[in-house]
């Protein structure tokens, strides 16, 4: 009978999050094509990519707070089936996302030396790493806006509208990529630079597709120009919402600059090591990422309906099976990282061996963190972004990090303990949120939260 209870569950959870698993695989895989093509001008370039990743990487994270936002309140606007607050919600959410990355830009931009200082980044790569990182900078509005369509139409249920407009830019990337690094004809060689030109040339243009795509009718979603005027009490609401989740990307990013720091302390091959592993992480652990989002949208449209019991059956659910997804996956990196890692920087045997030990080790994390994302998508989707925030902060502040710094410094270790304590911290995360979910308080979120009575449509 569960079973039976649980068989369309799974089956509505893999309708959002295949779709999702793909536009992100697809979007991640800038990344592994700028690494495929930069790693083969030698280690130098592959570590200007690597002490840059982080910053582009927290300027997604503070970005991903607000779309999360969005969507979570449009999928229990959906849920209530409140149109009205549907469209105004996505207007102000625009609003928003606009002027933050305007904002981030400038402050970034001026700010990038004493950043690329404060990670690490040598003198031998510190000039081409600030050009590639101011050059990847002029992409931000263009970024944003490419998750705020995406966000708002998973909101509604739409996860797989998005992807043709993100099949076709990573196609473009990959087309400009080698184009711009090496030249050809007129074009001239702009090495590593080239990878941040193609970069940001791709995100303008599915930027202007996207949100022309979400527009479109059939999608319901209309934007008057009277919903484009601020209204500070939704932006408020957004932001409520958002900065938990804006503060629980940017402990990520964050926790990716302060092992790049640690690495750094170490020789090249280590910090070109961890920046190539961790961009290929980023794109191997995107299905229980989607997954968990998939969990968000369909706990927040059951809470929006007034339906807790098919809420907690929807986190259990999703808990299953990106656990189980996820050790099948461990599993394949664990058995194959040295071949995977060869085939990113081809003919340097050192860096092969470096780097298919921190695969090695990342993956044993794998199994655990599926189950935490699960249940984390639950809490955010009943609206309790803030102890998803807290679980992360404490994860990274209170074991990961002081235990990557004392495995490595203090103990025979060295480079390796840097890696292990992503695991421990893994353990402990785990633990933390399960016991958290048992106690159903993240229900309580939405109890007191934002969603209104059905209304007429806008």
């Amino acid at each position: 009978m569960r079973s039976a209870e649980h068989s369309p569950i799974l089956r509505q959870l893999l309708t959002l999050g295949i779709p999702i698993t793909i536009g992100g695989a697809v979007q991640t895989s800038y990344h592994l094509i700028n690494a495929f093509w930069v790693g083969r001008l030698g280690a130098d370039a592959v570590a200007v990519v690597s002490v840059c990743f982080p910053v582009i990487l927290l300027l997604i994270s503070l970005g991903s707070g607000l779309s999360l936002a969005g969507t979570i309140l449009v999928a229990q606007y959906h849920g209530a089936k409140n149109t009205a607050q549907v469209n105004q919600t996505v207007a102000q959410c625009l609003i928003a996302m606009v002027l933050l990355a305007i904002v981030l830009t400038v402050v970034s931009f001026l700010a990038a030396p004493y950043i690329l200082r404060t990670i690490g980044a040598r003198d031998a790569v510190f000039d081409s790493a600030l050009l590639y990182l101011r050059i990847s900078l002029a992409g931000t509005v263009f970024l944003f806006l490419g998750a705020f369509y995406q966000a708002m139409l998973r909101g509604i249920g739409e996860a797989r509208a998005p992807l043709r407009v993100i099949l076709a830019s990573v196609a473009l990337n990959a087309l400009l990529d080698p184009l711009l690094i090496f030249g050809w004809g007129p074009v001239p060689t702009l090495g590593v630079q080239g990878a941040a030109c193609a970069t940001v040339l791709t995100q303008c243009i599915t930027a202007i597709a996207g949100i022309a795509l979400m527009l479109r009718p059939r999608f319901g979603l209309r934007i008057r120009p009277r919903h484009l005027y601020p209204r500070w009490s939704g932006i408020s609401r957004l932001a409520r919402l958002g900065l938990p989740a804006s503060l629980e990307q940017s402990m990520q990013a964050l926790t990716v600059a302060a092992m790049t720091m640690l690495a750094a302390r170490f020789d090249t091959v280590v910090l070109a090591a961890y920046g190539l592993v961790f961009r290929m992480l980023t794109f191997t652990i995107i299905p229980a990422f989607s997954l968990s989002m998939a969990t968000s949208i369909l706990v927040g449209q059951s809470l929006g309906a007034s339906d807790s019991v098919r809420a907690r059956r929807t986190a259990l659910v999703s808990a299953t099976a990106n656990t189980s997804m996820m050790l099948l996956l461990a599993a394949v990196l664990f058995s194959f990282a040295t071949p995977i890692v060869s085939v990113f920087v081809p003919g340097q045997p050192e860096l092969i061996a470096q780097g298919a030990l921190v695969l090695r080790i990342f993956s044993l994390s794998f199994p655990l963190s599926g189950l935490q994302l699960s249940l984390t998508g639950c809490f955010r989707g009943a609206g309790d972004t803030l102890t998803a925030m807290l679980l992360t902060v404490a994860g990274i502040w209170l074991v990961q990090l002081p235990a990557a710094y004392l495995l490595s410094r203090h103990t025979p270790l060295g480079a390796d303990g840097l890696w292990w304590a992503g695991f421990i911290a893994s353990c402990v995360g785990t633990v933390v949120a399960i016991l958290y979910f048992r106690s159903a308080r993240w229900m309580r979120a939405v109890q007191s939260g934002p969603v209104a009575a059905p209304g007429k449509n806008a």
